[in-house]
């Protein structure tokens, strides 16, 4: 394959245009970040969960050399780069990254214009198939982990995936593939949590796992089964993401009676109850995986 001929970016009358402009590789170390902050004035105001996304990611050693860059003015003011450079003085982890310095301060309206790329378009890149839908059901698992076997019904303090992270959980748990793909065949649990309880269910019972999608996913003739319970139940719910934990509550507690073979007439769920652990699931075993 030729070389791209990217030497006529070098020309005489470019490196004249841009002649104010440096490029360079800088580790950024937690007295450095806190002195390029001190000149950060002209930025949009701290996102408190975005550092602290940052931060996960520097704590789990994900944050490498990528071509991102810090971007600063002619004056060293931060145009671009101040939630990483918080996160290192929060963390006292460095970190190396690109630095360029002497853009334009008018440029700094044209920062972060276009769409950042997903964690599901990286699986994506990597050929993974319904990319969107294990990007969700990874972050499901994490969620899940996060809140101590809880699922809540909102998970916006949880943390976030990355692709490095995804890449690492797939690997410890390539299951969750198999799930998606059960679980996407019911419409009445083809979701992020569906998946995972799905996958959570394998872990302890493979046979009851395949049977809690079979259920799901049509009629079926033992009405008294709890998993046929079960799907009369997410029928008149309906999919609503008020009642995501309600929903997920009741499916384990119809996982748990299959085991045990109890028939319960109904499957409740009440408000200020605590949420049901999974029979047969080692919780503790599953948060040291990650």
């Amino acid at each position: 394959m030729c070389a791209l001929s990217l030497d006529v970016l070098a020309s005489d009358e470019l490196a004249s245009i841009y002649r104010g402009v440096s490029v360079s590789i800088v580790r950024i170390t937690p007295v450095v970040a806190a002195e390029m902050l001190a000149r950060n004035t002209h930025n949009r105001p701290i996102n408190k969960n975005h550092v602290k996304h940052f931060c996960e990611i520097m704590q789990r050693g994900e944050m490498i050399l990528n071509g991102e860059t810090i971007i600063l003015d002619s004056d060293d003011v931060v145009l671009n780069g101040q939630h990483r450079l918080t996160a290192c003085v929060q963390s006292a982890i460095e970190f190396d990254s690109l630095v360029v310095r002497g853009i334009d301060l008018e440029a700094f309206k044209t920062i972060d214009g276009g769409k950042k790329r997903s964690v599901a378009d990286a699986l994506s890149m990597q050929g993974e198939t319904n990319a969107t839908n294990l990007a969700s059901a990874v972050q499901a698992f994490v969620s899940f982990i996060d809140f101590g076997g809880v699922i809540r019904v909102s998970t916006g303090s949880a943390t976030k995936v990355t692709p490095q992270l995804v890449d690492r959980i797939l690997e410890s748990h390539p299951g969750i593939r198999t799930s998606m793909i059960a679980m996407r065949k019911s419409k009445l649990y083809d979701s992020q949590y569906g998946y995972l309880l799905h996958y959570l269910f394998s872990i302890v019972d493979r046979r009851l796992a395949k049977e809690f999608a079979e259920c799901l996913s049509g009629p079926h003739e033992d009405v008294s089964r709890p998993f046929v319970i079960l799907r009369e139940a997410l029928i008149a719910q309906g999919h609503r993401n008020d009642l995501r934990q309600n929903r997920a509550a009741k499916a384990i507690k119809a996982f748990n009676a299959e085991r045990s073979g109890a028939r319960p007439k109904m499957l409740k769920f009440c408000s200020g109850e605590a949420f049901p652990s999974i029979d047969g699931l080692d919780y503790d075993a599953l948060a040291d995986s990650i």
